[in-house]
C-alpha cells in the first residue's frame, strides 16, 4: 500500500471514527443522564436511550395536549374551570405530565392544583408580564415554566388561566448531558488523531531511521549488512533502490581492491619472469667484459645468449602491454564478417611455412564442408590463434608432434556458436590446471620455465580476445593425448551468409 493511500485511509478514518465514538457516547450518556427523567432497570445503554426519549417525547406531548384542551375549554365552555369534577380529572392527567394550573378569577386565585405555591406564580407572573423578560410566556431553562390564557367567565368577568409545568427535571438533564457530550466528542477527536498519527508516522518515520542507520554504515566502510525493509510502498522502493546503491559500491570496491591485488600480483610475475633474463644477460656482459670469453667462438656464443634474452623480454613486454591495454577495454577493434573457414585454411597453411613448425605435422577439418561466418577482427583473431600454437609448441615433446585446426558448424539455420578447436600431442595439463590455464601468469607445472622467454599472458590474451568477440574458450584434455583448446564465437546469421556467398559468386 503506497504513503498516499494510506494517508488517504487515515483521513478518512479521522473522520468515521470520531463520528461512531461521539454517536456511542450521545448514547451512553442520554442513557445514563436520562434516567432523571424516566427511571428504569437493566438492559442496555441503547435501550435506555430509548426508553428515555420516548419518556420525553411522552412528556412534552402530553403537556401540549393538555394546554391545548384548556385552551380550547377557556374559549369555547369557560364554565368547566369551575366544575369541580373537571378539575379533579384534568388533574390528574397534570399530574402525569408534571404540571398543574392556577385559575384566576380577576386578580385572585379561584383553583391551585395540590403542590403549586399561588402566591409565588401571581408574583413571578406579575414581575414577568410587567418587566423586560422577553415576550410572553416566559421560558426558563430551569424551575417552572408558564403558559397564561385569558378567557371570559359565563358572568361577564375576566378570568386567567395559568398552566405551570415543572421543566428542572428536564434541564438537569441538559445541564449533565451537553457537557458530556462535548466531553466525548473532544476525547474521540484527540484519542483517534493520536493514534492514527503515531501509526501513520511509525511506519514512515522508522524505515527512515532503518534508511539512516544504513547510510552511517556506509559512511564508515560497512558494507556487508543488507538494507531489507520488506515494504511495497514508495519507502520500501527507496530502500531498494539504496540496497542496489549499496550492493554497486560494494562490487566498485571489492572491485578496485582485486585490481590492486591483481595490480601487486603482476609486478610480482613480472619481477620474478625478467630477474632470469636480466641476470643472465648480465653475466654474459660480465664475461665480455673481463675477458672471459678469449676466443670468437665463445663471444659469438655470449652474444648470441645475450640477444635471445632480450628478445625473449621484448616478447615479455609486448604481451604485458597488449593484456594491459585489452584489459583496460583501449585495443581498438574492428569487426568485419568473415568466413572463419577460408580464414582457418589459409591461416593454416601460413603456419606451414613458418620454420617453427619444421618437423610439425599441421591438419585441418571444416567439419561443416562450407563457409562459416562471424564478425571477427582478423588481426586479434590471428594474434589468438598464434598464442595457442606457440603455447602448444612449448609443450610438445614427442615425436611425432602433431597439430590438428577442426571447425565445429551448428546445425543448418541455427544460430548457435561456431567451435575452433585446436589439438596437440603434447605433455597434457593436469586436470586440477585446466580451469586455471586462462589466469594471467598461470603455469601448471612442470611446465613453468621462467627461462623459456614465456610471459605467462599467451593464454590469458586469448581469453581477452575471444571474449571481446562475444564469444568463449576453454581447454580440455586431449581424448589419447595433449590438450584441446576450443574457442566458441557466434555464428552470423544465415541471411547474411547468403548474401555474401551471392557477392563471391
Amino acid at each position: 500500500m503506497s504513503i498516499r493511500t494510506k494517508l488517504l485511509f487515515s483521513y478518512i478514518a479521522m473522520i468515521v471514527i470520531p463520528v461512531a465514538l461521539f454517536g456511542l457516547a450521545v448514547m451512553t450518556a442520554a442513557g445514563i443522564y436520562m434516567r432523571d427523567i424516566a427511571p428504569g432497570e437493566g438492559g442496555s445503554p441503547a435501550q435506555h436511550l430509548s426508553a428515555s426519549f420516548t419518556a420525553l417525547r411522552d412528556l412534552f406531548g402530553g403537556r401540549n395536549e393538555l394546554a391545548s384542551g384548556l385552551r380550547f375549554v377557556a374559549k369555547h365552555d369557560p364554565r368547566l374551570l369551575s366544575d369541580p369534577a373537571f378539575l379533579s380529572e384534568t388533574e390528574t392527567a397534570l399530574a402525569k405530565a408534571d404540571a398543574g394550573i392556577v385559575v384566576l378569577a380577576g386578580d385572585s386565585a379561584a383553583y391551585v392544583s395540590p403542590g403549586l405555591d399561588a402566591a409565588g406564580v401571581l408574583s413571578r407572573l406579575q414581575r414577568e408580564s410587567g418587566g423586560d423578560s422577553g415576550g410572553w410566556p416566559p421560558r426558563k431553562p430551569g424551575g417552572t415554566s408558564m403558559d397564561s390564557i385569558a378567557y371570559t367567565a359565563p358572568d361577564g368577568s375576566a378570568g386567567t388561566l395559568i398552566i405551570a409545568s415543572d421543566m428542572e427535571p428536564v434541564a438537569r438533564f441538559f445541564r449533565k448531558f451537553v457537557p458530556a457530550v462535548l466531553l466525548a466528542l473532544l476525547g474521540a477527536l484527540t484519542l483517534t488523531n493520536g493514534v492514527l498519527t503515531y501509526l501513520v508516522s511509525r511506519s514512515i518515520v522508522k524505515p527512515l531511521y532503518a534508511l539512516k542507520a544504513a547510510a552511517g554504515q556506509i559512511r564508515v566502510g560497512e558494507l556487508d549488512r543488507p538494507v531489507r525493509l520488506r515494504r511495497q510502498d514508495e519507502i520500501g522502493q527507496l530502500g531498494s533502490a539504496f540496497e542496489e546503491m549499496r550492493v554497486r559500491l560494494k562490487d566498485s570496491i571489492d572491485a578496485g581492491l582485486q585490481l590492486e591485488r591483481n595490480r601487486k600480483e603482476m609486478l610480482a610475475s613480472i619481477s620474478h619472469d625478467l630477474k632470469t633474463p636480466i641476470t643472465a644477460i648480465q653475466g654474459c656482459a660480465e664475461c665480455l667484459r673481463d675477458g672471459i670469453a678469449d676466443t670468437e667462438e665463445q663471444r659469438q656464443k655470449y652474444v648470441t645468449m645475450i640477444l635471445g634474452k632480450t628478445a625473449g623480454m621484448n616478447r615479455m613486454i609486448e604481451d604485458l602491454l597488449l593484456y594491459s591495454t585489452l584489459d583496460i577495454g583501449r585495443l581498438p577493434f574492428r569487426f568485419e564478417r568473415l568466413d572463419i573457414a577460408a580464414y582457418m585454411r589459409e591461416a593454416v597453411e601460413e603456419l606451414r611455412l613458418d620454420p617453427r613448425m619444421n618437423g610439425v605435422r599441421l591438419d585441418y577439418d571444416n567439419a561443416a564442408a562450407r563457409p562459416l561466418y562471424v564478425q571477427a577482427d582478423r588481426e586479434k583473431l590471428h594474434r589468438a590463434v598464434l598464442n595457442v600454437v606457440d603455447n602448444s609448441l612449448k609443450h610438445m615433446e614427442r615425436e611425432p608432434r602433431m597439430l590438428r585446426f577442426e571447425l565445429l558448424a551448428p546445425d543448418t539455420g541455427s544460430t548457435g556458436s561456431i567451435a575452433l578447436r585446436i589439438t596437440d600431442n603434447g605433455s597434457g595439463i593436469p586436470e586440477d590446471a585446466l580451469p586455471h590455464v586462462f589466469d594471467r601468469f598461470f603455469r601448471a607445472e612442470p611446465a613453468r620455465r621462467s627461462d623459456d622467454g614465456s610471459s605467462g599472458l599467451g593464454l590469458a590474451i586469448v581469453k581477452q580476445i575471444v571474449e571481446e568477440h562475444g564469444g568463449t574458450v576453454q581447454a580440455l584434455r586431449a581424448p589419447v593425448q595433449g590438450t584441446s583448446i576450443v574457442i566458441r564465437l557466434p555464428a552470423g546469421d544465415e541471411e547474411a551468409a547468403n548474401e555474401q556467398r551471392g557477392g563471391r559468386s
